[in-house]
């Protein structure tokens, strides 16, 4: 059975305001332009992922917002400084696209990654987001050291030695079944992903930990939870709807860690409401 509801009362829905070109600077980001809407949304993705993982919420939601997806520091076309990063360099990135693009205030989505990305431009640049969306994301995510460790894997081996096992935990069985291509195109994904840039990714994700700090969040903030998600499992996703004073949550199933892909209908719907448009 598939499910897609609100598992929470809804503390607040609310609008919000508010890109592109690629490369712009030393980010990459692919943007349309909408002729219906002066919004624009900004969508950051996972670990070992490129912005293509967002096509199918730029094919459906182009035409209601202007849509930024973004490669972030060391995937897709971005470029990867030989470097352990801070989540703050990523997030100083992004800022630096917005700016770059003259966008003052985006809608900020966040998956995985890209949710740690968003929810320290949240706590420390409020003024440019209109709404947030955290998806399959945590305040913490595991123990530092196996961050740690997986990094270091990575620079002596390569991400390659850990796409299939990575992949296999982004979707269900079912959806393999259904799109038998898919964990082919995602594990290629992974391993086109720099090495260099995959293990500065995995320092920041080590040292990142907004659990004291989600009530200074004060934007308003949709979650969306996989349930069968096992890399951020439910239990995690919820405690970011707990912590977030003005959030609400939607949890969707069957679905693991990329939602937006196994269930983009669900997942569009969901974003379309939250950025009012």
């Amino acid at each position: 059975m598939e499910l897609a509801h609100d598992v929470h009362e809804p503390r607040t829905v609310a609008e919000g305001t508010a890109a592109g070109g690629a490369p712009v600077g030393d980010t990459a980001a692919y943007g349309t332009e909408s002729p219906h809407s002066p919004k624009t949304a900004i969508l950051l993705g996972s670990l070992g992922a490129s912005r293509d993982m967002w096509d199918p919420q730029v094919e459906a939601l182009a035409d209601k917002a202007r849509v930024i997806t973004v490669d972030l520091r060391g995937h897709g076309e971005s470029p990867a400084p030989a470097d352990d990063y801070e989540m703050s360099d990523l997030a100083g990135d992004v800022l630096a696209l917005m700016d770059s693009l003259g966008v003052e205030r985006a809608h900020l989505v966040g998956l995985s990654l890209g949710g740690a990305v968003a929810q320290t431009i949240a706590l420390e640049n409020p003024e440019r987001i209109a709404t947030l969306t955290l998806i399959s994301t945590a305040p913490k995510f595991g123990e530092s050291d196996a961050w740690r460790d997986k990094a270091a894997k990575v620079r002596a081996e390569g991400t390659g030695v850990l796409a299939d096992t990575v992949v296999g935990n982004w979707f269900t069985d079912d959806c393999f079944a259904t799109n038998p291509a898919l964990p082919q195109r995602f594990a290629d994904g992974i391993r086109a992903t720099s090495d260099e840039g995959y293990a500065g990714c995995c320092h920041a994700i080590a040292g990142f930990d907004s659990r004291d700090r989600l009530a200074e969040i004060t934007v308003p903030t949709r979650v969306i939870a996989g349930a069968e998600d096992t890399s951020t499992p439910l239990d995690v996703v919820t405690s970011l709807y707990d912590g977030i004073p003005d959030s609400t949550m939607t949890e969707i199933s069957p679905a693991k860690h990329l939602v937006n892909i196994e269930k983009a209908e669900q997942v569009n719907r969901v974003l379309a409401m939250h950025w009012g448009v």
